[in-house]
């Protein structure tokens, strides 16, 4: 059983499905709640951020009180099963950044969304979940749209 389950989290269904999933199987353990703020991977980012140097700190800015928003949702969903969790913000490559969240949070497992892909999908879309599964040097628990709890 792990101690630390590490849980990214962006709002979507399937990130919801996840968290509902490590609250209903380690509830009873500390849960920390990943949103990464990815520049690369975030609609709302700019093409470039070369004119105004405050365009950056001012997007960053939104973004984070985005994440404000999402971890209300977040506890939400953790109080349906009275689990308290933690919540921490990242900038940076999502997977590259839940790895590295993983370690400074002392988790020893990550629950994460995947879609249910077609095999065209699996090789023209990169994915985070796919990734973490590969490079994550913990377990990691792939919660699927199909897997209620």
């Amino acid at each position: 059983m792990p101690n630390h389950v590490l849980v990214p989290f962006d709002g979507s269904p399937l990130a919801e499905r996840a968290l509902r999933y490590a609250c209903a199987e380690y509830g009873s353990e500390s849960i920390t709640v990943l949103y990464v703020v990815d520049e690369n991977s975030d609609e709302t980012a700019a093409a470039g951020w070369g004119d105004h140097p405050s365009e950056w700190d001012d997007w960053l800015d939104e973004r984070r009180d985005h994440a404000r928003d999402l971890f209300t949702v977040a506890e939400e969903i953790a109080g349906e099963k009275d689990v308290q969790i933690r919540t921490g913000v990242a900038v940076g490559q999502a997977a590259e950044m839940i790895v590295k969240a993983a370690e400074e949070y002392g988790a020893d497992l990550i629950v994460v969304g995947v879609h249910g892909q077609s095999r065209l999908e699996e090789l023209v879309v990169g994915d985070v979940a796919k990734t973490l599964v590969r490079e994550s040097p913990i377990p990691v628990t792939t919660v699927r749209e199909s897997d209620d709890r």
